[in-house]
């Protein structure tokens, strides 16, 4: 019966595989401090299930692209056909990239350098034979000084990474990383591996970040039911562009933003939600993208405690004086006023929705839904809330919401 069991076992194994045929894509990375780029080799022994890559070379950062098989150059595209066995790649890529005058939203001095890598590797469009499946890992070589490298992806190796993104049959190496002399912290947050790291002397308060995260982060499990199985915090002060922004299993946190800030917001849990939830819109409802993850940034500190009901009600009402004079949410990009408005709205809403269910549903059940179709638009959502609370909102029924400017 055990013998019998194995090889029923092996008969599936080998049938799931010949329906999702895989093949190895690797992506090495040199950081050249000296010139400020980053060397890229891609190679793929793929048996000829990889017809065609199409890399976006737009941004005006690459250069020096060289491959076997076939590569054409043209409009911004780089066109390669690769031979079925060892197939090889290679650019270089520009690394440091000023987002305001004087700050940088990708960076490399001597001793390290900050990055997305969605700059380092461009976005390609994929042809294949059929339904096949990359299975990707990204290792890096660094400076002889510089002693590690941080990304959201899990690490197999002191510098190598598995890049496993289930949504996509193309694995591509994506977020925010940092290489170089760091201070880093780890913690493990349930299933999830939490790394804040930084160049060592930075002005990011690295505990600051791990003891916020961590006080809050039941809540983020409990109210989403999902969470990352690894993401990091990484962040320096000047000159890096004085903001925060989140990407695929990491965020980006210039090192003099506080924790919270005085209108009781914070920057870290916004960036957070982005990055657990990762909800996309379209059909300028960027509001609501935005909205919950600045209505969650409040609510998830105010059920972790670290807010009293009295601090909630003033913080909402601040929000409420700020977005007074928003005639419409539905915008191309939501930011200040108009985010300000749209968590207050959501923040009726799930006064609302706990109204009509008597307590047994709230908003967490409508984000839920919405990190489910991963891109909404304010339609779907107003559908979706129905469907929650059983009948029509009649805090959605708004001239916010009708008209888009």
């Amino acid at each position: 019966m055990r013998l019998l069991s194995i090889i029923l076992i092996f008969i599936i194994s080998l049938a799931a595989n010949a329906e999702n045929p895989t093949y190895p894509i690797h992506y090495h990375v040199t950081l050249n401090p000296e010139h400020d780029r980053a060397e890229v080799v891609i190679e793929s022994d793929h048996r000829g299930l990889l017809k065609l890559l199409d890399f976006d070379l737009s941004s005006g950062r690459y250069s020096n692209l060289e491959a076997n098989g076939e590569l054409k150059i043209e409009d911004d595209r780089a066109l390669w056909t690769p031979p079925k066995r060892n197939a090889r790649l290679t650019l270089h890529v520009e690394v440091s990239h000023e987002r305001d005058p004087g700050e940088y939203d990708s960076l490399m001095t001597e001793n390290w350098a900050i990055f997305r890598g969605d700059d380092i590797i461009p976005a390609a469009r994929v042809r294949t034979a059929g339904k096949v499946y990359a299975e990707a890992w990204l290792e890096f070589s660094l400076p002889k000084h510089w002693t590690s490298v941080t990304t959201g992806w899990d690490k197999e190796g002191a510098r190598r990474f598995r890049i496993d993104n289930p949504e996509r049959r193309f694995d591509r190496p994506t977020g925010w990383m940092i290489a170089g002399q760091l201070g880093t912290r780890r913690e493990k947050l349930g299933d999830t591996e939490l790394v804040v790291s930084a160049p060592k002397g930075s002005s990011l308060r690295r505990m600051d970040v791990v003891t916020l995260i961590t006080n809050v982060w039941p809540e983020v499990e409990q109210a989403f039911q999902t969470a990352p199985p690894k993401f990091a915090v990484i962040g320096h002060g000047d000159p890096m562009w004085r903001g925060a922004l989140s990407g695929p299993n990491a965020l980006f946190l210039h090192g003099d933003r506080p924790m919270v800030s005085e209108n009781g917001t914070s920057t870290v849990i916004h960036e957070l939600i982005h990055v657990v939830t990762r909800i996309d819109s379209r059909d300028r409802s960027d509001w609501l993208v935005e909205g919950l993850a600045e209505f969650y940034a409040v609510e998830l500190l105010y059920r972790a405690g670290s807010l009293t009901e009295a601090r909630r009600t003033r913080i909402m009402e601040g929000l409420a004086d700020w977005g007074s004079e928003v005639k419409t949410l539905r915008k191309k990009r939501s930011a200040g006023a108009t985010s300000a408005r749209a968590v207050v709205l959501l923040d009726e809403l799930d006064r609302e929705i706990q109204s009509v269910t008597d307590g047994e549903r709230n908003l967490d059940d409508v984000t839920r839904v919405l990190i489910e179709k991963r891109t909404v638009t304010t339609g779907m959502f107003v559908e979706v809330v129905a469907e929650v609370m059983g009948k029509p909102s009649k805090v959605l029924d708004t001239p916010l919401l009708r008209q888009a400017e």
